[in-house]
């Protein structure tokens, strides 16, 4: 579980390797396009990497892998050569229930579509002693939800939404003495449809704009900086902030996200610590904030009032799902069994539910109520280059339970939604480790 840094050698194989590396981003630039449902953070994932989603997203303290990237790209000196690959298959369950409602037709609704692909690729070189360079494919979260039974919840037939968002990131990690710094630029990609949805057409900007568009395509940037502090040799800190990812507008659904189809993505920061119980054993304890509160698509009441427009679906400071920020506590404990085989287990709590119970209605098609999560993985190495990584996380049944609180006037119907989802995911990876072999299983 310590870091090394390979030397070099074998040139011709490592040039060999790097064909598969570019050959491997560019499929998963199109694999990453893949629809995907409501992450386990809200619509953020709680890892990317599968060492990280086995530790149940801690680790900020303790990088050991390309993927890295994604959490503390400070950490990227001084762990090798690599190049990573990973494919989960993420299993959402979720839905809603509603009871003498008048916005959404009364009955029991539970969304189409139960699996979805999540590739990740991650590629890190070393420079030299003390920098690297590194780049990464990986997707963010998102949500997606089909509900089809009869005329559909909302009148209008099949109904829901899909929001994939994607990431291509590049960084670069320099160390200085105990202390290692990194930057990681960060070029993102949303995809999002939504159907079904026509009859809240009183309340947009513009009901042409408002639902069954087909797909609209967002693009804009942002930046991941880290810090890597060795305060001891037993005792690590980490600490890492993703700005706001800046997007353009979903032109298709502007009469739907406030700021005419404004998404962008929230800034989010994670801090940790990573202490070595002994030579085969480390625990990390992580904390992670979601600022969902900046972006008003997502943040903003669900109080559409026909006038002023700027309250209206689409409008300037239009409606949206009444989301809060999160915060969520990780703990992650690895444990390296043999020479050739690391056991880890790790769980998550995320706190407040992004999902307000006034906010039920409108979060039926996006019910991001995950607040427990419970994950395990394991890498075992094949051999001095190739290493096998493994992880599983399974979401316990969440409900939010609320009011119907009508779009037009703000006031209670009288019926009651319960929104609710829980879910599974397994995930497999491999690892190539160029030179001299892997620096994580001895």
């Amino acid at each position: 579980m310590g870091k090394g840094t390979n030397k070099r050698g074998e040139q011709p194989k490592m040039r060999k390797g790097l064909r598969y590396v570019a050959s491997a981003l560019g499929m998963a630039l199109g694999l990453g396009m893949a629809g995907e449902a409501l992450a386990t953070e809200g619509y953020f994932q709680h890892a990317y990497g599968l060492r990280h989603k086995a530790l149940a997203g801690a680790g900020a303290a303790s990088i050991e892998d390309a993927t890295g990237i994604s959490i503390n790209p400070a950490g990227l000196v001084g762990i090798g050569d690599q190049f990573n690959m990973g494919l989960s298959l993420f299993i959402p369950k979720r839905g809603f229930d509603a009871t003498g409602t008048t916005a959404v037709i009364p009955g029991s609704y539970k969304s189409k579509k139960p699996v979805f692909p999540v590739p990740t690729m991650a590629y890190v070189r070393q420079l030299d002693a003390d920098s690297a360079i590194a780049v990464s494919v990986f997707g963010n979260g998102g949500m997606n939800t089909t509900y089809s039974a009869g005329v559909g919840p909302f009148g209008a037939g099949k109904a829901g939404v899909d929001l994939m968002q994607m990431f291509v990131s590049v960084a670069y990690a320099r160390k200085f003495g105990d202390v290692s710094v990194g930057i990681a630029p960060l070029f993102a990609l949303q995809r999002f449809k939504a159907y079904g949805l026509t009859g809240f057409g009183i309340l947009s900007t513009n009901p042409a704009r408002l639902s069954n568009n087909g797909y609209s395509y967002s693009y804009g940037a942002g930046v991941r900086v880290g810090l890597l502090w060795n305060i001891t040799d037993s005792l690590s800190f980490g600490a890492s902030y993703q700005t706001k990812t800046w997007m353009s507008r979903f032109k298709k659904y502007s009469g739907l996200f406030a700021e005419r189809g404004d998404f962008d993505i929230p800034a989010n920061l994670q801090v940790g610590l990573a202490y070595s119980l002994s030579e085969t054993m480390k625990i990390m304890l992580d904390y992670r904030h979601i600022f969902y509160s900046d972006v008003k698509s997502i943040s903003n009441s669900g109080f559409c009032m026909a006038s002023p427009p700027a309250t209206r679906l689409g409008g300037s400071n239009g409606c949206g799902f009444h989301w809060r920020d999160t915060n969520t506590i990780k703990v992650g404990l690895e444990y390296q069994a043999t020479n050739d085989l690391i056991l880890r287990l790790g769980y998550a709590y995320t706190f407040p539910n992004p999902v307000r119970k006034q906010a039920v209605l409108f979060n039926t098609i996006a019910p991001g109520v995950i607040q427990h999560e419970i994950t395990g993985g394991a890498t075992w190495r094949v051999n001095a280059n190739n290493d096998l990584d493994f992880a599983f996380m399974f979401a316990p049944k969440t409900k939010v339970t609320g009011p119907e609180i009508l779009p037009w006037t703000g006031a209670p119907s009288g019926g009651v939604i319960k929104d609710w989802m829980y879910q599974f995911e397994v995930s497999v990876g491999w690892t190539y480790n160029f030179g001299n072999g892997s620096t994580r299983a001895r």
